[in-house]
């Protein structure tokens, strides 16, 4: 089973936090989102995995060649984007390597979906794709199903959140031309040519886009404090914090801040996290991401 991980991405949203690291390798409890995302897929037998890179290259080509070190038996090809290409632009940037039916992951999910359903699934539904769907309840509601197959993409009350994550076809990127970059467009010229496109609707996971700060910490939130099980990751409560500390520091609601975080004296923290070599000035802190560098922010 092969993979195509979305990684090229601007992260506009979170900027300017993405301006010092690439979204994929944002940290959730510490550990880069991409290396979960890469330990999963390969854990569930996918292999090999390929990337698409735009975006602070260097700093993405340098973890994955610390990650290939502790999983020497899986292949990673990387695809760089001069120009970002789009998430479907992306695929057709990268046509040889879809030589079956391929998963493709966004790389800012956080998410405990197998990725196999969606692959076996694929399997019985057929089509040039298969994408993954939810209700959410929010306005990421905009896509419109019939049965099994998708139908178009109109925000409503029975429409369904696509997941950032589908299996393509060779057939499907053979039929994708330069102009074909995003997925909502490519998707209804599709649909009108009688492409069959089918979907795969769950509930009961835990999904998260980390693509804004807020849902970021929200991420942070639903793990430290039980709402949320990810393969990786193992809080133990609601603080997570060095084991020295100055006087006088608070800890309110949730916290995580990594061994390598330096915290001022008088300092009060709620719902805060700190990447490392952090310096946290004293005083009150609340609902705050702290990045080296970027401290005043």
């Amino acid at each position: 089973m092969r993979a195509f991980v979305l990684a090229a991405g601007l992260g506009t949203r979170l900027r300017p936090y993405s301006n010092l690291c690439p979204k994929p390798l944002f940290p959730i409890l510490g550990k880069p989102l991409l290396g979960l995302i890469l330990e999963r897929l390969f854990q569930e037998g996918f292999n090999p995995i390929a990337l698409n890179l735009h975006h602070l290259p260097s700093k993405i080509f340098s973890f994955l060649e610390d990650f290939k070190l502790k999983f020497p038996r899986l292949r990673i090809e990387t695809f760089y984007e001069p120009e970002i290409l789009g998430p479907l632009g992306a695929l057709g940037g990268a046509r040889e390597f879809f030589t079956e039916a391929t998963l493709v992951v966004n790389a800012d999910i956080l998410t405990n979906i197998p990725f196999r359903l969606l692959y076996e699934a694929h399997k019985r539904l057929g089509g040039v794709a298969t994408m993954l769907l939810m209700r959410t309840n929010t306005p990421h509601d905009k896509v419109m199903v019939e049965g099994e197959a998708l139908k178009g993409f109109v925000q409503g009350t029975q429409a369904f959140t696509y997941c950032g994550l589908q299996v393509v076809t060779p057939e499907l990127v053979a039929l994708l031309s330069s102009l074909d970059r995003e997925l909502v467009p490519t998707y209804q010229r599709l649909l009108a040519q009688g492409k069959k496109i089918t979907v795969q609707i769950v509930s009961g996971f835990y999904w998260r886009d980390i693509g804004t700060l807020r849902s970021y910490l929200q991420a942070h939130e639903d793990l430290l404090k039980g709402r949320a099980v990810v393969s990786g990751l193992t809080p133990k409560g609601p603080f997570v914090y060095p084991a020295s500390l100055p006087e006088e520091v608070v800890f309110e609601d949730w916290v995580f801040l990594p061994e390598e975080v330096f915290l001022a004296p008088g300092t009060t923290l709620r719902r805060v996290v700190a990447w490392p070599g952090t310096r946290v000035p004293s005083g009150f802190h609340e609902d705050r991401l702290f990045v080296p560098g970027l401290e005043s922010v």
